[in-house]
């Protein structure tokens, strides 16, 4: 998830103050959807068409300065797109960085469980009894399982709007899903975090699950790796 940018003046500013609502609405949708897709601000006309925008609002804006029109593209750019908003070039490169130190991480925990399996079982990997895997991000030996269940239970604000969304999709306790993050990846995010580690998860589910909760918590067990991953890429790490 790439994060659209508003300053918290833009409502007051002189040229939004001169905008009509459409020109407005048009200008958000639009730089969402260009954050989304990495467009680094550019607008096409097809662009405009999927946002219900019309020519009006768009000359609108260009008036304004917030657009400018490019004749040779013919196109819209958001003006100083690079100045307030990432590039492609930048989340790309974090996004290459954050798969490379991920296959690192499980490529070294491979070899940890294989070790670990010869060294327990006396043979070989297929031989040994099943061993502990490492939590995906390793914690200090100071916190143990009690001490990350009361730091995640205690701890987490969920708010009633945050609470009711994760039960219309089956996940009755976001506070447990915090804690099999924090069990089984090491990383800490809030409520919201939690619902959106829980949307992803139940999102790419064959069929609706019977218990949502249990599913999640148990994909995070299994998945740890994918998991902190999506956790590093959305940003969503609180601790």
């Amino acid at each position: 998830m790439v994060w659209f940018n508003v300053d918290d003046g833009f409502w007051s500013h002189p040229k939004v103050l001169e905008l009509d609502a459409p020109a407005v609405a048009l200008w958000v949708r639009a730089g969402s959807y260009c954050a989304k897709h990495l467009t680094d601000g550019k607008v096409t006309h097809r662009t405009l068409r999927i946002l219900d925008g019309d020519h009006d609002a768009a000359t609108a804006l260009v008036l304004a300065g917030l657009w400018v029109f490019d004749d040779s593209e013919n196109c819209w750019w958001f003006h100083d797109w690079s100045r307030y908003q990432r590039t492609r070039e930048q989340v790309e490169a974090e996004r290459a960085a954050t798969r490379e130190r991920v296959a690192k991480h499980r490529e070294k925990q491979r070899t940890n469980d294989v070790g670990n399996a010869v060294t327990n079982g006396g043979g070989t990997p297929a031989q040994s009894s099943p061993v502990q895997t490492n939590d995906f991000y390793s914690l200090s030996k100071s916190q143990s399982s009690s001490n990350r269940a009361r730091v995640s239970t205690d701890a987490i604000d969920v708010p009633e709007m945050t609470r009711k969304l994760a039960a219309r999709q089956g996940v009755t306790s976001l506070r447990g899903v915090v804690d099999a993050i924090l069990r089984h990846t090491g990383l800490m995010v809030n409520s919201a975090g939690a619902l959106q580690v829980s949307l992803s998860i139940l999102e790419r589910a064959k069929k609706p699950p019977t218990s949502g909760q249990r599913y999640v918590t148990e994909a995070i067990r299994q998945s740890p790796a994918e998991v902190a991953q999506f956790i590093h890429e959305h940003a969503l790490e609180v601790a």
